[in-house]
């Protein structure tokens, strides 16, 4: 059924999203990053950042862990990309970092210089603990260092603890100065006369320690997307280690494609595609895996509309030997 509905593809990605580091100066309640002070080897970042231009992959984004506690890093990838003639995609941080004023204007000023010129995202929920009001500061400046109104957007957890959430965008909006648009009674930007804030919206997956936060088994199945939302990256962790999506099931085994210190792009690519759970996730769904799972006899504990949970469950917690069945 599902397989009729679906335009077959393949792991074809056209981004890489580097995760600097796992160092952070928040521990937030649904994050399950272990926290060392590895840093991703800028010499095998900046060779595979080259070798990816070269066959054709234009963007380039930043991810962690906190990134701008790897800003030297970030700032060297970041001229590397502008010299290879590579496109931004976005930088997610948790906006509060910096323990002053001139700390936080030194750093987007090198940003900003080293030729950054993508999207911030601005990561606030219920479950980010920062402080509001260095939030409110890291907006301001970074509109001003890049003389750009729409610079930084905000990604907000929904699934969970949401009418908390909406009171701290509320309360972010009022530090700025600025009206909280809504649309369905959702919050979609924070505006005034300088500043332009987009909000969307991740879904919480409830795995690790955001488990006991909701029932991932909801009642009702995803629609497939092909991993077009997380996935379709090539997601480099600190260790070098290659995952095809950025996901809350990127921590699984099965999903490691390779390394860059070790793998070239095309390597990389082609390891996906040899993997039979990944290509599935690509060229067909998880529903397929699903239904012959079903067919082999298994049943799950129930229906859930989040694909990240699903894909977690069939790699971290089906049995191994079910799932080699299939594959």
């Amino acid at each position: 059924m599902y397989n009729s509905l679906m335009k077959p593809r393949k792991f074809c990605p056209k981004e890489i999203l580097l995760s600097l580091t796992t160092k952070c100066n928040l521990r937030c309640a649904h994050c399950d990053i272990e926290q060392h002070p590895r840093l991703l080897s800028k010499r095998d970042a900046l060779k595979f950042l080259t070798a990816s231009s070269r066959i054709g992959i234009r963007r380039a984004g930043f991810t962690g862990g906190e990134p701008f506690l790897a800003l030297d890093l970030m700032c060297a990838i970041s001229k590397e990309a502008v010299k290879r003639g590579m496109l931004f995609g976005r930088i997610m941080t948790n906006g509060g970092w910096f323990q002053t004023g001139d700390e936080l204007l030194s750093a987007l000023n090198r940003l900003f210089l080293a030729g950054y010129d993508g999207d911030i995202c601005l990561s606030i929920s219920a479950f980010h603990c920062q402080n509001l009001k260095k939030c409110a500061s890291f907006v301001r400046a970074a509109a001003a260092v890049w003389r750009r109104h729409d610079i930084v957007s905000i990604a907000a957890v929904k699934g969970a603890k949401d009418d908390q959430t909406r009171s701290k965008l509320a309360k972010l909006s009022r530090i700025l100065g600025a009206r909280l648009i809504a649309a369905n009674g959702i919050p979609v930007a924070i505006k005034n006369e300088n500043l332009f804030v987009r909000i969307s919206y991740i879904g919480l997956s409830p795995v690790g320690k955001a488990s006991g936060l909701k029932n991932g088994w909801d009642g009702r199945w995803f629609k497939d997307d092909l991993c077009k939302g997380p996935g379709n990256v090539l997601f480099v962790l600190p260790d070098g280690t290659v995952k095809p999506c950025c996901g809350y099931g990127a921590d699984a085994d099965i999903l490691t494609i390779g390394s860059i210190k070790r793998d070239s792009p095309e390597e990389l690519i082609r390891n996906a595609r040899e993997n039979r759970f990944i290509s599935s996730i690509f060229s067909s769904g998880l529903h397929p895996i699903r239904e012959h799972l079903e067919g082999l006899g298994v049943r799950f504990p129930g229906k859930t509309s989040n694909h990240c949970f699903f894909c977690h469950y069939l790699s971290e917690t089906l049995p191994r030997p079910l799932l080699d069945r299939y594959l």
